[in-house]
Order: C-alpha cells, then structure tokens, then sequence
C-alpha cells in the first residue's frame, strides 16, 4: 500500500465523534492498528476517546507508546482505556455521566454510551476478536469498522451482511481470499455516506 493511499483512506474516516468496531483474531495487530491511528490521523481530533479491551494488562502494543504509559492511567487525558471483561463498572457510570445524567440497568451501560456519547463528544472504538460478540447496539452505531482475518466464518459474513458496504457475495468472497493470504491485512468498510471499502496491507 502506497502512503498516499493509505493518508486517503485515512481522511475518508469520519473525524467527529463516532462509534467504531476493530476485529480480527490474536496476534492479527489490531491494538497496533489502532493506535497507529490514534498517534497519528487521529492526533487532537477528538475530546475523549473510549476503548473497550479485553486485553489492556497482557498487549504489548500498549506497553510500547510512550504517549501511552500505563494502561491504567494514561498519560494521555483525552484517552480511557476499559476492560471491558474485569470489573470496571465505575469507569463506564463515570462516562455516561457525561453523556447523560440517567444511568440505565448494566447491561444498556455500552448501549447508552453508543448511543450517547457522540453529544458529549465521545468517540467508542470496540476492539473485538468476533464481531457478533460487540453488543448489537453498538454495531448499529458504528461509522466504519476494520476487520482483520478471523477463522469465526458466521462472524466475518454477518458484519458484511450487517453493513452492505460491499455489493456482491463474490466480492465478499473474494476480499475473504484476500485477507487469509497476509497476516495483517485488513478490510475496513466506511458505512457512513457515502459507504466505501479498502482492503489493506
């Protein structure tokens, strides 16, 4: 992939604030993906970014920002990190409260942030290794997403067929080849209008 056509990529993506899912399997380089994206196209874009990972103690990538620091407490303040799987529910009441003064039953928390957020100026990128695991809610919301390789086939087609970014199943099935050919390869679609879709190196 050229630079050019990556930087032409990367300013087709929505810079407001807006919902995102990033999926792919262990190892794949979402995480990299990123915050490649949040130190670079993303740099000063945004009030407050929110990012759902299950594996913030044990990913290197992390580790290896020095805007970063440490996970649990970013040097960067416009930037919250969530385990999602660990009990962080204060973290989540903490942005909602911001988003909105009520706070809905647990289980709506990530529905009403979805929902919310963008009105308090609050970005939530999910980062996922299935894309049926991120609740429905926010998938309805999103404005792109970035799907690496994932062997989860009912994963991979039920994001294509969600979105309808891509016109025909034997592009789909093609991009599918694709993508199994090169390990961090991706495939982002741009499901905000006008809808697009890149596949990456």
């Amino acid at each position: 992939m050229e630079s050019n056509e990556r930087s032409e990529i990367h300013s087709e993506l929505p810079k407001y604030p807006h919902c995102a899912i990033i999926c792919g399997q262990t190892g794949c380089g979402k995480t990299e993906f990123v915050l490649d994206l949040l130190e670079k196209e993303y740099s000063g874009v945004f009030k407050h970014i929110v990012i759902l990972c299950p594996t913030i103690q044990w990913n290197k990538a992390y580790k290896n920002r020095e805007w970063i620091g440490d996970v649990r407490k970013p040097k960067t303040k416009n930037l919250i990190i969530v385990n999602p799987i660990v009990k962080e529910e204060e973290k989540l009441q903490e942005l909602l409260r911001i988003a909105t003064k009520e706070l809905t039953k647990k289980k709506d928390m990530l529905s009403e942030l979805a929902f919310s957020g963008r009105h308090a100026e609050q970005s939530v990128w999910v980062i996922s290794q299935r894309y049926n695991s991120v609740l429905k809610d926010l998938r309805e919301q999103t404005k792109w997403l970035c799907m690496f390789y994932t062997k989860d086939r009912d994963s991979f087609d039920n994001c294509l067929r969600e979105n309808d970014v891509i016109p025909t199943l034997e592009e789909r099935q093609r991009i599918k080849e694709e993508l199994k050919k090169k390990k961090h390869r991706k495939l982002i679609l741009k499901t905000d209008q006008p809808t697009d879709f890149w596949l990456l190196d």
